[in-house]
C-alpha cells in the first residue's frame, strides 16, 4: 500500500507535474538544482544539476536504502526499502530548511521500519540525507547501505564525458569502470572477509566523499560524521545499470530498538572537477569539530628534522624481498649500509633517512614482537649513532598488531606455547559467527606467518604493544611506522562478544585505536622521544592527531585510474606523507612498458608535497619498487637521482614553505603537454600528462611548481586568470631569484622547464 500523493507549497520549492504510476512526483527546487523522487518507493529518480540530470533512470523500482541484521548465531538477513509494506511520503517547512520525510513500514513483515529525512535548505546546493531505523526483532543492526545513488555510465573511456572521484588510497579519478572490474582486484562488498585495500574508512579510505562530474555541472557524496564513523565508501556496477555511489554505515551492531545515523549525508552540486570537491570537503572537515593537530608548522610534536626535507632509502637486511631465502644480505652487518647511505646523501644533496625492512629479531614481518634487532647488537647501535653523528635518521618498519604464531619466512620462529598457554585465542579477531577470524593480514599458508590479528578493545593487546615501543625507544629511532598493516592506522572488524565491545564493526573500533595511540603519545612525552609514529598509507582522519607521518600508497590506485593527491589537498597543513616502499607496482604497471613510470611516481609524491624515497637493491642502487627482483635490470639510477636531488632541493629551498607547510589550492590550468600513459600488464594505459603540477599557499603568496619528470626540456602554458596577472614571478632555481613575468592579455604564459627538474610561479595572495 502507498501513501496519499502530497504538494509541496513551499518557498523556493516547486512541484513538478510528472507522474510515476499515476502519482504526482515531488521536486524540490533551486537556483543549483532539482530533485525528484519516486512517490511509491521514495526512491531517487533525478537529481538535476544546473540542467544536467546527475541520476541513472533505469525505469525500475531501486530501493533506497538496504540493511542487515544478525543473530545471536551470526546469521545475516538483509533487508531494503522495498519490502516495505507501505511508504508515506510528507514534507515539512523547519525555519531555514525544507524537509522531505518517506516513512517505510513493516519490511518483509518483519517489526523493522525506517524513517528517511531529506533537509533541503532553501538557498544551498546541498541536500542533507539522514535515517532512523526501529528494530524490534531482538536481532542486532550490522549496517545500513544509504543513500542509494547511482550515477550514469558516461565515463570517459567509455566516449562520455565523466569522471568519477573515488577517496581510496589518497585519491584516484576514475574515467573506465572496466580499468578495475576486469581483473581480480575487482569490487567486492564491505563486509566479513573483506579487507586490505578497498574502500574501508577510516582505513585504506581515509576520506569520506565522492564526487561525479562533468564539464556542464558535478554530484558530491559525503558522509558529513565529524565522529569518523567505520564505513564503506565504495563505487562499482549497479545490477539494473550505471555506477552505484555505495556507502555503508556500520552501526556498531548496537542492541537498541531505535538507531539513529548519528550524522547527515550530503548530497548537492558544485561546478568544477575533484579539486572543487575538495575544497567542499575540506571546508566542511576543518569546521566540523573532528579532532586534528596544530598544523604542522606549529605542533611541537613535528621534529626539527622534517623541515630538513631527508629522503627516505629502504631496504631489508636479510633476503630480497617479502618471502623467500632470509639470509643476510649485503647491507648487514648493519654499518655495511652506511657507505651507500652516505654516497646516496651525496648524490642526493640532502640527508636521508634509512628505513629497514626485515630488521626484527623476531622474524620478518612477525607483529607484535620485534625487538631486539636481527642479529649484532653492538652494530647496530654504531649504525645509529654513525647515521645521526652524520645528520642523517634512522626509521623502522613493523607490523601492527598482529599475532604470529609461527613464521613462514624463519621457522625458527614459533610462539605456539605463549599463544596457548595465555589463551591468546581469546583476544584475536572474531568472525560473525563467533571463531577466531582465519588468515588475517598477510596470514596464511602462501603468506609471511600464521596467526591472527588481534583486536585492541583487549587491554592485553594495548599493553603489549606499548611495552615493546618502550623497547625500541631508547635506540634512538626516528621514525616507527609500527602499524605498518593497520592501514590508515585502524583496526580490523571484531565480532567477539567477549572483548567488551559490541559484536559487529563500529565507532569502538576508532575508540580502542585511539586510546592505544594516547597510551604511546604518553609513552613518548614521559621518555622525553621525539619519534614520530606511523601506518601504512595515509593516516585516517580520526587517527591524525596521533599518526603525523604515513606511508603513502597512491600509487596502488593504478588499479582504478589516475592517483591524484586528495589527501593532501585535504589534509598536508596537519599531516604528511612519504613516497612509501613501493610494494607491488608489478601488479599496476607493465614495467617494461613504462619506462619512465618511477620517474613519474617521484614527481606523484612531489606535487603531493610527500617526503621523496628510494628503494634499493643490491650495491646500493635503486630498484623499481620493493620485494622486486634484485638480479633483473633496474630503472636508471643516475637519472632517477638526478630528479630526486632537483625536486628535493625546492623542498630544502625557495619551495619549502609551500612544500612543506603550504595549503594545497586547485592549479591554473595547464596546457601543451604530451601523455605518457602508465601501460598495465593488462595493455591497459593510464593518462598522465609530460609536466605535473601543483600549487599551494603560505601565508601573503601562493606558488605553482611545473615538474618535468623527462629527460628533455619542456615548453607548456600556464593559464593565469586575471587577478593573478600582476607581480607574477618565475623562480627557474630553488636556490632562489626571480623573473618577472609579464602575462599576455589571454592569460597564457609560456613557461620553458628544464629536464628532470621544475619551476615555481609565485604570485601575491589575491
Amino acid at each position: 500500500m502507498v501513501g496519499k500523493p502530497f504538494v509541496l507549497a513551499v518557498l523556493g520549492m516547486v512541484l513538478s507535474q510528472a507522474a510515476v504510476m499515476g502519482q504526482v512526483v515531488p521536486e524540490m527546487k533551486t537556483e543549483q538544482y532539482a530533485l525528484r523522487m519516486n512517490p511509491a518507493t521514495g526512491d531517487l529518480i533525478s537529481f538535476s544539476i544546473f540542467g544536467r540530470d546527475m541520476i541513472f533512470n533505469s525505469g525500475k523500482p531501486r530501493a533506497l536504502f538496504s540493511l542487515r541484521l544478525r543473530d545471536d548465531a551470526g546469521a545475516a538477513t538483509d533487508l531494503n526499502a522495498l519490502e516495505a509494506s507501505s511508504i508515506r511520503v510528507e514534507q515539512k517547512q523547519a525555519e531555514k530548511d525544507n524537509l522531505l520525510l518517506v516513512h517505510y513500514d513493516s519490511l518483509r513483515g518483519l517489526p523493522v521500519s525506517a524513517v528517511v529525512t531529506v533537509r533541503c535548505p532553501a538557498s544551498c546546493a546541498m541536500t542533507y540525507w539522514h535515517i532512523a531505523v526501529r528494530n524490534e526483532t531482538g536481532q542486532r543492526l550490522e549496517h545500513v547501505d544509504f543513500p542509494t545513488v547511482v550515477v550514469p555510465d558516461r565515463l570517459v573511456g567509455q566516449g562520455g564525458d565523466a569522471r568519477l572521484f573515488w577517496p581510496a588510497m589518497e585519491g584516484v579519478v576514475v574515467e573506465d569502470m572496466a580499468l578495475r572490474e576486469s581483473w581480480w582486484w575487482k569490487w567486492r562488498p564491505i563486509e566479513h572477509p573483506t579487507m586490505g585495500w578497498i574502500g574501508l574508512y577510516p582505513s585504506s579510505c581515509p576520506m569520506q566523499f565522492m564526487a561525479y562530474y562533468t564539464p556542464e555541472a558535478g554530484l558530491y557524496l559525503a558522509a558529513h560524521d565529524p565522529q569518523g564513523h567505520p564505513k564503506g565508501i565504495e563505487y562499482h556496477p549497479h545490477p539494473d545499470g550505471g555506477i552505484f555511489l555505495d556507502l555503508r554505515h556500520f552501526t556498531g551492531a548496537a542492541p537498541d530498538r531505535e538507531i539513529s545515523l548519528p550524522y547527515e549525508v550530503a548530497l548537492g552540486g558544485f561546478r568544477g572537477d575533484w579539486y572543487d570537491a575538495a575544497e567542499i570537503y575540506r571546508n566542511w572537515l576543518e569546521n566540523s569539530g573532528m579532532p586534528r593537530p596544530p598544523r604542522f608548522e606549529e605542533n611541537p610534536a613535528v621534529p626539527g628534522w622534517y623541515a630538513e626535507s631527508p629522503v627516505v632509502i629502504g631496504y631489508p637486511v636479510r633476503g630480497t624481498k617479502d618471502l623467500g631465502d632470509m639470509t643476510p644480505n649485503e647491507y648487514y652487518p648493519y654499518t655495511n649500509a652506511l657507505p651507500h647511505l652516505f654516497r646516496l646523501s651525496e648524490e642526493l644533496d640532502s640527508p636521508v633517512m634509512a628505513l629497514l625492512m626485515h630488521w626484527e629479531g623476531s622474524a620478518p614481518w612477525a607483529p607484535p614482537y620485534v625487538w631486539p634487532p636481527y642479529g649484532d647488537m653492538e652494530d647496530f647501535r654504531r649504525f645509529v649513532a654513525a647515521l645521526h653523528e652524520k645528520g642523517h635518521l634512522l626509521g623502522l618498519y613493523a607490523s601492527g598488531t598482529g599475532y604470529t604464531i609461527r613464521s613462514n619466512t624463519d621457522p625458527a620462529y614459533d610462539m605456539t606455547r605463549e599463544f596457548e598457554e595465555k589463551r591468546l585465542v581469546d583476544i584475536v579477531v572474531r568472525d560473525p559467527e563467533g571463531k577466531p577470524a582465519e588468515n588475517g593480514v598477510c596470514c596464511g599458508p602462501q603468506a609471511q606467518r600464521i596467526g591472527y590479528d588481534m583486536c585492541p578493545a583487549n587491554e592485553w593487546v594495548k599493553d603489549v604493544v606499548v611495552k615493546e615501543i618502550a623497547k625500541i625507544l631508547p635506540i634512538g629511532v626516528d621514525y616507527l611506522q609500527y602499524f605498518d598493516q593497520n592501514l590508515g592506522g585502524s583496526c580490523y572488524r571484531c565480532y567477539a562478544k567477549t572483548h567488551g565491545h559490541p559484536p559487529g564493526p563500529g565507532i569502538w573500533q576508532n575508540e580502542a585505536m585511539s586510546d592505544l595511540y594516547r597510551r604511546i603519545q604518553e609513552l613518548l612525552r614521559r621518555t622525553g622521544s621525539d619519534t614520530v609514529i606511523g601506518c601504512e598509507g595515509a593516516a585516517g582522519e580520526p587517527f591524525r592527531p596521533y599518526l603525523l607521518m604515513n606511508d603513502n600508497r597512491n600509487y596502488l590506485n593504478l588499479h582504478a585510474g589516475i592517483p591524484v593527491p586528495a589527501y593532501a589537498f585535504v589534509n598536508h597543513e596537519y599531516v604528511v606523507n612519504f613516497m612509501g616502499n613501493q610494494n607491488a607496482t608489478r601488479a599496476f604497471v607493465d614495467i617494461e612498458k613504462s619506462p619512465l613510470n618511477l620517474h613519474q611516481r617521484v614527481a606523484m609524491s612531489f606535487i603531493a608535497g610527500d617526503l621523496l624515497t628510494g628503494i634499493l637493491k643490491g650495491g646500493g642502487k635503486l630498484c623499481w619498487e620493493w620485494s622486486g627482483d634484485w638480479n633483473a635490470e633496474g630503472p636508471d639510477h643516475d637519472s632517477v637521482i638526478t630528479l630526486m636531488r632537483n625536486l628535493n632541493a625546492w623542498r630544502r629551498g625557495a619551495g619549502k614553505p609551500y612544500l612543506a607547510w603550504g595549503r594545497m589550492l586547485k592549479p591554473f590550468p595547464v596546457e601543451g603537454t604530451r601523455d605518457i600513459p602508465f601501460i598495465t600488464p593488462r595493455d591497459q594505459r593510464i593518462p598522465m600528462p609530460s609536466l605535473l603540477t601543483c600549487r599551494w599557499q603560505y601565508r601573503g603568496k601562493t606558488a605553482q611548481f611545473l615538474v618535468n619528470y623527462t629527460e628533455e626540456p619542456q615548453e607548456a602554458q600556464v593559464r593565469i586568470p586575471e587577478p593573478h596577472r600582476e607581480a607574477l614571478c618565475l623562480v627557474p632555481s630553488p636556490k632562489g631569484g626571480v623573473e618577472i613575468r609579464r602575462v599576455p592579455d589571454d592569460g597564457r604564459l609560456t613557461v620553458q622547464v628544464p629536464a628532470l627538474s621544475a619551476v615555481m610561479l609565485e604570485v601575491p595572495v589575491r
